[in-house]
């Protein structure tokens, strides 16, 4: 044999994605194993280079293939006929090196990603998705090792070497590769021999690499890795106005509803980039400490001022919305430099004119743009540094606030647009919240001011206040400083006509109420006589805006107006308080509690409000007296959707005997009491005339169930009314509350939203699963929970065992193949969150499949229940469920399942696995439902079953224990029960 032809040796790499995998799963919390470093090290050039390392055809390699062998440094590949053909065509459609294009196309039959007699487009289809996988997972490897560095900040010492080799790649040049990465890019062009679906996923696959080196470049500003000079942000600038512009092949790349989201992105995230490295938060901190701008540690030069105001100044925000945040970014910074001591002997700072930029920026909408970068969700939900980017828009929102004193005099329609930025800012970013309510941050500081200056107009401004409230409520202590910020004594501000009497006439500064005062839409709400006020603003005419010396808990006076029928109609003002409220019982118990008990709480009593309203006035019983009166319409299924979501975390509160509360605490505020004031409300209007529940004769809500529609159908909440009377439904059972409407409750989920959810009308397809999964929850808790020896849990079991359409829903769920499931990947019509929903979902069918027959399955022999009949018949549909459990055995793939819902599933394989044994166990007992003496299987799925189950035993026994030992179970049945069966 020949020698082996010897090539370069960069052209070898080790599978990203299964490094990747170990990187993912390793602890953020220590340090990484030695053998995981090793791996790091020995890669350290790619993580550097990223995928440029992925070479062009190459005449050497090409040659190479036509040795037997061929030497990769300490690699060695064997090179296969048929394989070098296939390889030579994927390298021409990918311009790849040939060398490469064999190792991936090697080891894409190793995975099993293709057969080598697949057709030719399925073939080149699975490769060039493998060569892209491959690709964003090396990405992804690289800003994994950035973001397991920062989480290891505290970790001191030699031994901490994640963190030395980000160092690593920063010192040897990752952001200038990351650049130029980037702009080869921005100007790729497809091979010419593409076909448009290839052609479609290349452009899809390009600008997911544009998003992740994004995401790198971000983390290694951010995050201080390194600091952008004033080169490298002219650099960035000009592919930002290259993108906008449409010099650059990018925009050619938009060619589906995933590309046109990742190019949207890209532009998201180049903007961001900018704005944080004009590095506002230093100038701040500059302007806080009165530093002169030349003695700070500012990066950029003067000079690199003049030049990026170049830039900077051929932007149009009227031609290209876009440009519209950063030319504000810019005034802001020109703002900031301009306030520092020192910077008017400065002629390059003073010939600018920022206030320009300001107006170009308003008449442009640009705070529009910013509302719209955050309502598109698009940065959520990818998986790069999403609080990032949401701070570096607080920073840039915060300066902006206070280098033109943005107040509450400002117009109202810019204000709006402020408050819905912050609103969306902090919502969902627990330490953007913790960081708003610590005092010592001062970029927050002109923020709280703005809130202050809320607070000051309070009630007048309710609805702004308390959804910027909602906002800043996410996490226990923020939970816990919003409680504390309105439930301390504050003063009240209301509208009053100067000249009508009832005050004085010296409205510049102060006056006073000579009668007593109703403050509108607060009916009881009174400020007495004799009582001073300032005046804030005229409002229009002779009404002014005045602020009483008259203190209330903004808590109670929110519940007030909560619990007054007058307000019903108003829904949007009532769904912001509700909201507020759900945040705080959602974050803290102990808010929780104050809340629940408030009307009788020595605060409310040492108040003046304690003589004017009713003393039990109490979160429960308002809100079920509004659920109750809500009429069908989007507004009030939003409203019960809210309210009834408190009402199910309130159930599900953790033990009150665990708590230092009063006995008068736990009277009002025990989940045993939410559920009798709940029930005894009858907030969902079930029947209270219903006959025996033993003679099937049932009155399932048709306001509810039309409410669930108008939810799904109308409103942008996923589905939130349906899942929050699913909790309900579960709070309830975890109660251990056993009556007819808990009954009614769980036959309404069962034989109502299971059955018929899937047919409804969903704004986005996966909601679906969401509900499904609920709903199989809630399915899961009733049969764990059915004691078998009381009237109503009879009623129950006797509805799941013979209800044919609740067996039919499940069997559409699990009765799938592990080809019908692999193929979902492949297809461009299916969303990942809909695969792993129903995968979730399979598994939780699978959970409920085993309980019930391990349940409910005594003394069946003579006569089965109608659902194991279903079970084991050969004629169920869409195919036996024997047939689906041999083939999900098989289903190897092992995604990491997104928990739309929390709650413990077995994985599909050890779940297939359990039931099969129970199969075998119960067959000879179902023998005149089954088809033949093998469940009907023909010799392919036995032979498939056969090697699964040797797979699992000899390659899985490590890797997951859990599905050996079902592995192993499932032989023991076989041997036992099904000795011929087991001979297959």
């Amino acid at each position: 044999m020949a020698s082996p032809k010897s090539i370069d040796a960069s052209l070898w790499w080790d599978s990203f994605s299964l490094l990747l995998t170990e990187l993912e799963n390793a602890s953020l919390s220590s340090d990484l194993p030695p053998i995981l470093v090793k791996k790091l090290t020995d890669n350290h050039a790619w993580f550097v280079d990223t995928v440029s390392r992925f070479k062009p055809p190459n005449e050497n390699s090409r040659e190479a293939l036509n040795s037997q062998q061929v030497k990769i440094g300490s690699h060695q590949l064997n090179i296969k006929p048929e394989l070098k053909d296939k390889a030579l065509k994927v390298s021409s459609y990918l311009c790849l090196d040939e060398v490469q294009s064999y190792i991936l196309v090697e080891r894409s039959l190793e995975n099993k990603d293709v057969a080598l007699d697949s057709i030719l487009h399925e073939y080149f289809y699975a490769v060039i998705i493998h060569y892209y996988v491959e690709r964003q997972c090396l990405l992804k490897c690289t800003r994994s090792i950035l973001t397991h560095a920062l989480s290891l900040e505290s970790v001191s010492g030699d031994g901490n070497a994640i963190k030395k080799e980000a160092l690593k790649l920063i010192t040897d040049g990752l952001e200038a590769k990351l650049i130029n990465v980037l702009q080869v890019l921005f100007s790729s062009s497809h091979p010419e021999q593409m076909d448009l679906d290839l052609f479609t996923l290349w452009a899809e696959e390009t600008l997911i690499e544009d998003n992740l080196v994004l995401d790198i470049l971000f983390l290694t500003y951010y995050e201080s890795f390194c600091t952008c000079n004033g080169e490298r942000w002219k650099t960035l600038c000009l592919l930002y106005k290259g993108t906008l512009s449409g010099s650059y092949n990018f925009e050619n790349l938009a060619v589906s509803t995933e590309a046109l989201r990742s190019s949207y992105q890209t532009k998201v995230q180049l903007l961001l980039i900018l704005i944080e490295t004009l590095d506002l938060e230093s100038l701040l901190q500059m302007v806080h400490d009165a530093i002169p701008f030349r003695q700070g540690t500012f990066v950029f030069t003067l000079a690199d001022v003049q030049e990026m105001e170049a830039i900077i100044s051929t932007f149009n925000a009227f031609e290209t919305k876009e440009a519209g945040p950063l030319i504000l970014a810019w005034a802001v910074f020109l703002c900031l430099i301009s306030s520092l001591p020192g910077s008017e002997e400065s002629n390059v700072l003073m010939e600018i004119d920022h206030v320009g930029y300001v107006r170009q920026a308003f008449e442009a909408a640009s705070l529009t743009y910013c509302v719209e970068i955050l309502q598109s969700d698009v940065l959520k939900e990818s998986d790069g540094p999403a609080d990032g980017y949401h701070s570096v828009l607080r920073t840039f929102i915060s300066a902006f606030i206070a280098s033109y004193e943005i107040n509450l005099q400002l117009e109202d329609k810019s204000l709006k647009l402020i408050l819905d930025i912050l609103c969306k800012i902090y919502q969902g970013e627990e330490s953007l919240c913790i960081q708003f309510w610590d005092r010592e941050s001062f970029i927050d500081g002109p923020i709280r001011c703005l809130l202050c200056n809320l607070e000051g107009e309070f009630p007048f401004r309710t609805v702004e206040l308390v959804r910027f409230l909602s906002s800043l409520c996410e996490g226990t202590w923020p939970a816990e400083c919003v409680y504390n910020f309105l439930d301390k004594s504050v003063g009240i501000s209301s509208l009053v006509e100067i000249n009508n009497g009832s005050v004085g006439e010296d409205m510049s500064q102060i006056v006073e109420t000579h009668l007593p005062l109703l403050v509108p839409g607060f009916e009881g709400l009174v400020i007495p006589s004799k009582t001073c006020g300032h005046v804030l603003r005229l409002v229009s005419g002779n009404a002014a805006l005045v602020r009483w010396e008259y203190k209330q808990s903004g808590v109670l006076v929110l519940l007030m107006r909560l619990s007054q029928e007058l307000y019903f109609d108003r829904n949007d003002e009532a769904l912001l308080i509700l909201d507020l409220f759900r945040r705080m019982v959602t974050f803290n118990t102990a808010v929780c509690f104050a809340l629940m008990d408030i009307g009788s709480s020595s605060h409310f009593q040492s108040t003046d409000m304690g003589g004017q309203i009713e003393s039990n006035m109490r979160l429960v019983e308002i809100i079920c007296t509004l659920v109750r009166k809500l009429s069908p319409t989007s507004g009030g299924a939003a409203l019960m959707s809210v309210g009834i979501n408190i009402l199910a975390k309130m159930l599900r509160w953790p033990d009150v005997s665990t708590t230092c509360f009063s006995k008068m605490h736990l009277l009002y505020s025990s989940p045993s009491r939410v559920s009798e004031l709940a029930l005894k409300a009858n907030i969902f209007d079930f029947s209270n005339g219903r006959n025996d529940p033993s003679s099937g004769s049932w009155f399932l809500s048709g306001k509810l169930a039309k409410m669930l529609l108008i939810d799904c159908e109308q409103n942008d909440s996923y589905c939130s009314l349906t899942i929050s009377v699913l909790d309900f439904t579960l709070g309830l059972m975890e109660t251990g509350l056993k009556n007819d409407a808990v009954q009614d409750l769980i036959v309404f989920s069962v034989q109502y939203v299971l059955v018929n959810h899937e047919y409804w009308k969903y704004k986005v397809k996966h909601d679906r699963w969401r509900v499904t999964l609920k709903v199989l929850e809630v399915m899961k808790k009733c049969i764990t929970s059915i004691s078998c020896s009381g009237k109503l849990d009879e009623a129950i079991l006797d509805r799941l065992l013979s209800d044919s359409s609740i067996h039919s829903t499940l069997f559409r769920i699990v009765c799938t193949t592990t080809q019908a499931l692999e193929r979902l990947y492949f297809s461009r019509l299916v969303d990942l969150t809909e695969i792993e929903g129903l995968q979730m979902a399979i598994c939780s069918v699978l959970d409920i499949l085993f309980i019930m027959l391990s349940k409910f399955s005594k003394d069946i022999s003579s006569s089965p229940p109608f659902f194991h009949q279903a079970v084991f018949s050969s004629a169920t549909k869409p195919f036996p469920v024997v047939a689906a459990l041999v083939s999900l055995i098989s289903y190897f793939r092992n995604p990491h399942l997104i928990k739309i819902l929390e709650f413990p599933t077995q994985g599909i394989q050890v779940g297939a696995a359990r039931v099969l044994s129970l199969f075998l166990m119960m067959a000879d007992f179902m023998q005149p439902y089954l088809f033949g003496s093998s469940f009907g299987l023909d010799d392919k799925q036995i032979g498939e079953l056969r090697y699964s189950i040797s797979y699992i035993l000899l390659e899985q026994s490590e890797l997951n224990e859990d599905l050996f030992v079902a592995a192993v179970n499932l032989l023991t049945s076989a041997a036992r029960y099904q000795v011929c069966y087991s001979r297959c």
